[in-house]
């Protein structure tokens, strides 16, 4: 399973509630996964799904809500290299009932009826119900575009912690991130052809929200992959500044070797001051040890900025000869 899917599971699993707060989270499931049709001029109602416990977890709502009233039908669509659905039925008898009672839509004296565009705040009689309305919409509708990475992987992963919601009009999404925003869950919304998306980047809240939904040990892996990430960025900025400095000191070495050969071609490095032609000999020889064992290869001994300074004079000579045209 994905993070996401294995998310939803575990908030799928937490308590339900009262009768109140049933309702406000089989309302934000009928409005993110259900599907709505007409038979034989009766609605018809189908949780769709691919969290195999959202059966389980409806059957919960319905039986505080309805007692043994609402029956529920199950079944499993499996689809060619896709992900396996699930269909959790409502009987065309109770469906425009549990529709009215879940404010998904609004019933007429004369049996018409129309829907809903935002959230009712009929369905937030209590101060949990905002959160289970969450936790339905989770369930229903989230996805969580994160990738978990095994810990001995040392590749850098680009992927950020993305969250989002997708609705299918635009004032349940603002409706929905308003909902968010009472929890300290501020969210942003787009629209990508013609639904709408209210998203979350922020890792710490996507942290939060699990935490909000009851999905704790997704909470706890995602804390885990920030720690894993941050070393293994550390790790690679540690490797980019050591492969850095190494091309920049075989780069100088090299640029030195050059000068000195050039150096000893024309004039000869014995025309050059005995300090400066020790240096040159002592290069030649240990083309690629750093400054710091060559410091300590001098007679006597030189620091790392003295050696660097006698170099740098060698460059600035050999570069003379060329000006002049090859002589000192």
């Amino acid at each position: 399973m994905s993070f996401s899917s294995e998310a939803k599971a575990e908030a799928a699993a937490t308590d339900i509630g009262g009768e109140a707060e049933c309702r406000a989270e089989l309302s934000a499931l009928i409005r993110t996964c259900g599907q709505l049709s007409v038979e034989n001029k009766k609605l018809s109602l189908v949780l769709v799904t691919e969290i195999e416990q959202l059966f389980s977890r409806v059957e919960k709502l319905a039986g505080v809500l309805y007692a043994n009233e609402c029956k529920l039908s199950f079944s499993k669509e499996e689809r060619p290299n896709k992900a396996v659905r699930y269909n959790v039925g409502f009987s065309p008898d109770v469906t425009k009932q549990v529709l009215a009672d879940c404010f998904v839509i609004r019933l007429d004296t004369d049996g018409s009826f129309e829907q809903y565009q935002g959230i009712s705040r009929h369905l937030f009689s209590t101060t949990d119900c905002s959160k289970h309305f969450i936790i339905g919409a989770f369930i229903g509708c989230a996805s969580a575009n994160i990738v978990i990475k095994d810990i001995n992987n040392l590749s850098k992963h680009t992927g950020g912690y993305h969250l989002e919601f997708v609705f299918n009009n635009g004032t349940l999404a603002s409706d929905f991130g308003h909902v968010l925003s009472e929890f300290g869950l501020y969210s942003k919304t787009m629209r990508r052809k013609n639904l709408y998306v209210v998203y979350i980047k922020e890792a710490e809240l996507v942290s939060d929200v699990l935490a909000l939904v009851g999905a704790n040990n997704a909470v706890l892996t995602l804390q885990n992959e920030f720690a894993v990430r941050e070393v293994r960025n550390k790790l690679n900025r540690q490797l980019n500044c050591m492969n850095a400095n190494l091309t920049k000191m075989v780069e100088a070495s090299l640029k030195q070797l050059e000068s000195i050969e050039y150096i000893n071609s024309t004039v000869g490095i014995e025309a050059l001051p005995e300090n400066l032609y020790e240096l040159c000999m002592l290069r030649l020889a240990n083309p690629e040890e750093t400054l710091d064992n060559l410091a300590k290869l001098m007679t006597p001994a030189l620091t790392k900025s003295g050696i660097n300074h006698r170099l740098r004079k060698i460059n600035k000579i050999a570069e003379g000869i060329r000006k002049k045209g090859g002589v000192l």
